[in-house]
C-alpha cells in the first residue's frame, strides 16, 4: 500500500484485499502521526472493520474517505446511526 504524503490525485484507486481481512476494501483510513509513529498512515478497512472500529478511528481523529468505485448500498451497511462516529466523506 501507497502510504506517502500528500496524495497526489489518481492516487485513490485500490486493488487488492483490505488491510484488515480478505475482503474488499471500502473505506480508505488515514490515521494521524503519533509521537511513536511521526506520519500519517493509511489503512484499508472493509465494511465490518470500518463499522466495529467506528469510535475507536473517532477517538484517535482518523480521516475516512470512502473509496472510489464502492457502490452506495455498500457505505449505507455501516452508516446505520445518526450520530456515526468517524463518518465516511
Amino acid at each position: 500500500m501507497d502510504t506517502s504524503f500528500p496524495r497526489q490525485p489518481g492516487q485513490e484507486s485500490v486493488t487488492g484485499p483490505a488491510c484488515c481481512c480478505p475482503a474488499t476494501p471500502v473505506v480508505r483510513v488515514v490515521m494521524p502521526p503519533t509521537p511513536t509513529r511521526p506520519h500519517p498512515t493509511d489503512l484499508l478497512l472493509c465494511g465490518h472493520h470500518y463499522r466495529v472500529s467506528r469510535q475507536k478511528l473517532a477517538a484517535l481523529n482518523a480521516t475516512v474517505q470512502k473509496l472510489p468505485g464502492v457502490s452506495g448500498n455498500a457505505v449505507a451497511l455501516f452508516e446505520d446511526e445518526p450520530s456515526s462516529p468517524a463518518p465516511v466523506s
